[in-house]
Parts: C-alpha cells; sequence; structure tokens
C-alpha cells in the first residue's frame, strides 16, 4: 500500500513470486479499509469501456429529464450553496435469473453488451472471494 492512497490488488502478481505480498495487501486492504481497487482483473477493457458509453448513453436518453424532475433534485436545488453528490442509478441483476429484459427502452446493444460484461464481472467476483476465503483460512468448496 501507497501512504494514504487507494490498496491495488493486481491478479498478475498472484502468480509467482508476489503471491504471498499480494495475499497479505488484500488481507490488509479487506481488514483495514473495506476497499480497494483491482488491475489486470481479465474483464476485457473495450467491453468496459463500452459498457460505460452506453450506460451513459442510456441515462442521457432515459433516465437525466426524470432525475431532474424528481423531488431529490428539486430539493437539492434549493440549497445550491452545499455541494451534493448526487446520481442516478438502476440495477441489473443476475441471479437467480436476470432482470436485463425488465428495464425499459434499453436498446439491443447495451442488452448484448451487458450479457457479455455481466459472465466476466462474475468471474472476477467469484475470484475475489475465493482469494477472501483463503485469507480467510477457510476450505475451498468445488
Amino acid at each position: 500500500m501507497k501512504e494514504m492512497g487507494i490498496p491495488v490488488i493486481d491478479f498478475d502478481e498472484l502468480n509467482g513470486e508476489e503471491r504471498s505480498k499480494t495475499m497479505d495487501l488484500l488481507h490488509q486492504a479487506c481488514e483495514k479499509w473495506g476497499f480497494f481497487q483491482v488491475e489486470n482483473h481479465g474483464i476485457d477493457k473495450q467491453l468496459m469501456e463500452k459498457v460505460k458509453q452506453l450506460i451513459n448513453k442510456y441515462y442521457e436518453e432515459n433516465l437525466k429529464e426524470s432525475f431532474y424532475k424528481s423531488e431529490m433534485a428539486k430539493s437539492l436545488e434549493q440549497d445550491i450553496t452545499s455541494e451534493k453528490d448526487w446520481e442516478s442509478s438502476f440495477f441489473i441483476w443476475h441471479r437467480p435469473t436476470s432482470n436485463i429484459e425488465d428495464i425499459p427502452n434499453l436498446s439491443d446493444d447495451l442488452r448484448i453488451t451487458m450479457n457479455e460484461y455481466i459472465p466476466q464481472l462474475i468471474k472476477m467476483a467469484e475470484k475475489l472471494s475465493e482469494l477472501m476465503c483463503e485469507n480467510l483460512g477457510l476450505k475451498k468448496v468445488i
């Protein structure tokens, strides 16, 4: 860990001499920080960029206007002098079944892209879960 920087877990360093050091860094990040950044996680970078672009486009076309008309946005507008962190969100879940078909106005491109992205995200999440369990001394169950 660098001074006060967010801990960075490099998946490439799990396969070799740096494994022990990286596992310790993961343990410390979980215990002391509660969050961390993952590098070289295996998720296609171009796919991640495409997801970001398509989600931003969906927001601009479908959520932005309704957000600014919401009561929350109106109340924030009245308190213009304070800094507020606000966002709009929607949730795509994948287990036990996906809800992607239930979200209105998703483009075919966004649906297809999310269906490519989600399995890669699951694979990374499962790998992280395995690493955390290993750090806790739990036995791997197949």
